[in-house]
């Protein structure tokens, strides 16, 4: 399916400097319609702050003056590239990940900047995370070395025998050139994982085939905690423009515990990355 809508997730106005022409990039590419979505940073009440009516008013005319900027930001810049867009704010002090869910579950796509970026606030690292397990769309995460030339022409898909690499090596054929270059990516920690014979992936090597697409399917060795960054090395292995993986096939508590290799690529990657959940 072609992707006509993208969801624009923007955090902050330091983020919004570089991300929004990237976006707009790949909307360009696309032909897309383009929605940004921006909420107030989210207020924690304690005794002492739900009373002090001063602090909670200059932090709501902080946030003002901060989401008109990336307003400001967004308009220009649609003006520049004459694209078809809007932008929405949610501008309580509360609910923002409820609006980013209710805003971007619509689109074809939905874009957010990494969370290595530097300039992102804790909570807002926390909620990148969330929207991409509940969103049930493909999340593009660009950083601000990111180079976006859509559609991609080399690809690189973390495969896995799970529904979430299935589905996002799926999202990423409506991303993909005709004709483009695709290497199926297995990880295993010892040679003795590897499975020799027919599997999953090389059936999805030969419907690529048909499609014309140019399919090939590689092995690396990588433990447990090293998997992200040898996916990584991977995709800069074969020149790819875009890694595709699958985000959170396991368990919060799994996550917390051995480590995520969706938290590394959201922090570490400086390629675009589609991760589909």
């Amino acid at each position: 399916m072609p992707v006509k809508t993208i969801a624009l997730v923007i955090f902050d106005s330091a983020e919004a400097e570089w991300l929004i022409n990237k976006c707009f990039t790949l909307a360009l590419s696309l032909d897309a319609h383009v929605i940004g979505l921006h909420s107030f940073s989210q207020v924690v009440f304690f005794d002492g702050l739900s009373s002090a009516p001063m602090v909670y008013a200059t932090f709501q005319d902080w946030q003002i003056k901060e989401s008109d900027k990336i307003r400001d930001l967004f308009d220009e810049a649609s003006r520049k590239n004459d694209l078809r867009t809007e932008f929405r704010r949610q501008d309580a002090l509360f609910g923002s990940e409820r609006f980013f869910l209710a805003g971007a579950r619509a689109a074809d796509l939905v874009v957010m900047g990494s969370n290595g970026s530097g300039t992102r606030a804790p909570d807002d690292r926390v909620t990148a995370e969330r929207l991409i397990r509940n969103l049930g769309r493909p999340v593009l995460v660009l950083s601000p070395e990111a180079d976006v030339k859509a559609p991609f022409d080399t690809i690189a898909i973390g495969w896995s025998e799970t529904r979430e690499a299935t589905r996002a090596a799926h999202d990423a054929l409506d991303l993909a050139k005709p004709g483009a270059q695709i290497d199926l990516i297995a990880l295993v920690a010892r040679a003795s994982d590897e499975k020799p014979g027919f599997d999953s992936r090389d059936e999805f090597a030969i419907a690529l085939d048909r499609r014309g697409f140019k399919a090939t399917t590689t092995d690396r060795m990588a433990t447990v905690d090293h998997r992200g960054q040898e996916l990584l090395n991977a995709a800069h292995d074969c020149e790819a423009t875009l890694l595709v993986a699958g985000a959170f096939g396991h368990s919060q508590f799994y996550d917390f515990m051995i480590g995520a290799v969706t938290g590394h690529l959201l922090e570490k990657a400086n390629l675009p990355v589609l991760l589909s959940r």
